[in-house]
């Protein structure tokens, strides 16, 4: 185990304001009339390259999408055929090394910078729920056992082949790395979930203290080795408590708790020292919210109305900028359309 020195932070809040810089780039709908369809993660290799992964869902027979942005527009991508389901995690190093995974249909699939190919294939009930992309050389896949007793699966790509390697002892649900000696991830445990930390050797569970005592987690986003972020939901049985956010500088932990109550699912840094959390208010009707906390600690709380039970599932910050894209969707009369939204300047294009 290791030291580690803790400090909490009073809420700073503002009223939740209109959807300020941010706006809807571009929706598209999927499959039949009664379809949903929607965008469940996004990731950003460069300021003009960007990918949106997700499918369809109930109404028709689920089938994955992707999306590409070239920094002119949004094109879909052709995947390979006979794939099911629909994408729920992806991770790249670079625009020519994109991995995305399918949690339910039991695929990985590889994007060379030409053309997509299934990277993995695994057995029914071994369910991947997180790949981190490294290098072209070093990546890591992440999963619940097979078989009750077993040790949670972990695999590495080392640009050849995959490796069955150590992983930590409960199944991960999200991961961040830093380099390939320095990866983050929270892990499924009936508290709530840890923190771990593999440092090119072994898996280390992560003392956090009071900071993320009896707290849900959701995410976690590994900024440098002086800046991790931590996001769940306080108290860990509740659907829809306190939104909570944990920052390691380095030296210590710090605990942010956000105002009102809301489910949180994904957070992203903003570029400037701070974060955004993506969370789903519950009540009559579910909604998006999009929660900023700044560099000196001050929450600003953003809600996107767009349509009826909007939801933005994911963040990515475009590298080298403060501008994010965001992927999700909203319900429609009859199904649901897929969406994205942008943060900041730049064109946005439209699918095609």
């Amino acid at each position: 185990p290791r030291p580690i020195a803790v400090m909490s932070s009073a809420d700073h809040a503002q009223a939740a304001q209109p959807a300020r810089g941010w706006r809807m780039a571009a929706a598209k709908h999927y499959g039949g009339p009664a379809n949903a369809s929607g965008y469940a993660t996004v990731v950003a290799p460069g300021q003009h390259d960007a990918w949106v992964f997700g499918g369809t869902n109930p109404g028709a027979e689920s089938r994955p999408v992707a999306e590409h942005w070239n920094g002119h527009a949004w094109q879909p991508a052709r995947l390979p055929a006979g794939l099911g389901s629909f994408i729920s995690a992806a991770s790249a190093s670079s625009p020519a090394s994109v991995w995305a995974v399918s949690s339910f249909g039991g695929y990985a699939l590889r994007w060379n910078g030409a053309r997509w190919s299934v990277a993995r294939r695994w057995r029914p009930g071994t369910a991947a729920a997180s790949v981190t992309a490294i290098s072209p050389a070093d990546v890591w896949l992440f999963g619940a056992p097979s078989r009750s007793g077993q040790r949670a699966s972990a695999w590495n790509f080392d640009g050849h082949g995959w490796i069955r390697v150590a992983g930590p002892r409960a199944p991960v649900s999200r991961a961040s790395a830093v380099s390939r000696h320095d990866i983050w991830a929270i892990t499924a445990a009936p508290q709530g979930g840890l923190v771990e930390q593999w440092d090119g050797r072994a898996w280390y569970q992560i003392r956090t203290g009071s900071v993320l005592a009896g707290t849900q987690l959701d995410d976690v986003v590994a900024v440098s080795r002086h800046s991790v972020w931590v996001l769940g939901n306080s108290p860990a049985a509740t659907p829809a408590g306190r939104v909570v956010v944990a920052h390691w500088n380095g030296t210590r932990w710090r605990r942010f708790t956000a105002p009102g109550r809301a489910m949180p699912r994904r957070l992203a840094p903003d570029g400037q020292g701070g974060i955004w959390v993506t969370a789903t208010t519950l009540g009559a009707q579910t909604e998006s919210r999009l929660l900023h906390l700044s560099r000196s600690g001050r929450w600003t709380l953003t809600d996107i109305a767009y349509g009826l039970g909007n939801a933005i599932s994911d963040l990515a910050l475009i590298r080298g900028t403060t501008s994010l894209w965001g992927s999700g969707g909203f319900l429609t009369e009859s199904g649901g359309d897929a969406a994205i939204w942008l943060h900041g300047n730049g064109r946005t294009g439209d699918l095609r």
